[in-house]
């Protein structure tokens, strides 16, 4: 149950629609709201055996807690409710591809990351009921045109049953005025007030694309005062070691500061206190920080492969280079580094993405099948 998940279903509840999340996350006290009926179906850490518990979880869920007949609509988020018994399910499903393991294996091919075994059989199994959550959906939901074109060339899917549905702005949860200061957010992660600061905000993953930012920066820190913040958890070790091994010794791993996993509610003072924010990623179907970051009137350092160009194409402090450069982001970064902070507000409109938008386009779609299989 991320972020996206829950602004979304919030403003379904707002239109007066009854919600039903089941989801595995075992911490979603920030995201709680009582006209959501949260079901939680927990599942064991452990490869192949969570494919194992988690069928026989929902075989009990729909037996004991769920009678399908009661929805009008089953929206699909996570590729893991694949192992459903989805052709007994007689209401129409909606799949939301938020990417494809198709591309992800791509692009870790391209970067020579070889999986063990064990992740080789994994990543099979979770294409096989990618590809099952599609056969059954009678709409996928993408966030932008790159993934619309992903899911089309790599799972043969009509574009016609493709929808294109951005992201979305919650403007209470994104502001320059937080709860938490400028200051407060420095005092609280030991940040030094005079340096400029370039943000990182995402997993510390391979397909992220982190370590070209940090070999970036290395090299320009002999020349220029800045620090850089990743604020992100990792869930690949051997690739935050090997960002690790860079920055061991160097005279410089002072200036790079790991705060591992943020709140997405803590985010904004995050963003408020970087000159720029750089999404350096190798595979980004869409990319909600730079969103995020540009609400803000923030720097955006991001590459052409990610979805949210579209969306931000006309946003003067976008910065476009391409991906796997150390040289292309050391260029980007040096010109903001020379350049005064620019505190100017934005002009870019960003009325048309919020999440109320972003609902009543999803509830459209429902709407529109809803009344086709009457």
């Amino acid at each position: 149950m991320g972020y996206a998940a829950y602004k979304e279903a919030k403003c379904l509840a707002d239109l007066n629609h009854e919600i039903t999340v089941a989801h595995c996350n075992s911490d979603i006290n920030q995201y709680f709201d009582r006209r959501i009926k949260f079901i939680h179906l927990p599942i064991p850490k452990a490869p192949l055996i969570d494919f194992v518990f988690f069928y026989f979880t929902l075989r009990k869920l729909f037996k004991t807690q769920i009678q399908i007949a009661d929805f009008d609509v089953i929206y699909i988020q996570s590729l893991e409710f694949g192992l459903l018994e989805l052709s007994k399910i007689k209401n129409p499903i909606f799949y939301f591809s938020r990417s494809t393991m198709i591309g992800m294996r791509k692009t870790l091919q391209k970067e020579n990351i070889a999986g063990t075994f064990l992740n080789k059989i994994n990543q099979v199994i979770l294409i096989h009921l990618e590809k099952r959550c599609m056969q059954y959906a009678k709409m996928i939901f993408v966030k932008s045109k790159i993934m619309a074109s992903e899911v089309a060339d790599f799972y043969q899917i009509n574009p016609q049953k493709i929808a294109t549905i951005t992201g979305g702005i919650d403007k209470d949860d994104f502001n320059a005025s937080t709860l938490i200061t400028n200051e407060g957010i420095r005092n609280k992660y030991s940040i030094p007030s005079a340096a400029k600061v370039v943000l990182y905000a995402g997993r510390i993953v391979p397909q992220k694309g982190l370590i070209y930012l940090i070999k970036a920066a290395l090299e320009l820190l002999s020349d220029h005062h800045f620090i850089v913040i990743i604020a992100g958890s990792y869930t690949n070790r051997d690739y935050l070691d090997s960002i690790m091994k860079l920055l061991h010794n160097n005279d410089y791993r002072k200036s790079f500061y790991f705060l591992g996993h943020v709140n997405q509610l803590e985010m904004s003072s995050i963003f408020n206190i970087a000159d720029c924010v750089v999404t350096p990623s190798l595979y980004e179907p869409f990319g909600m920080v730079n969103l995020q970051a540009a609400f803000l009137g923030k720097t955006v350092i991001t590459t052409d492969i990610t979805g949210s160009v579209d969306v931000l194409r006309d946003y003067h402090n976008l910065k476009v280079i391409k991906p796997g450069s150390v040289e292309a982001i050391e260029v980007a970064l040096k010109k903001i580094l020379i350049t005064p902070k620019n505190n100017d507000k934005h002009d870019f409109d960003f009325s048309q993405y919020s999440w109320m938008n972003v609902a009543k386009k999803i509830l459209e779609y429902f709407n529109l099948r809803v009344r086709k299989d009457i």
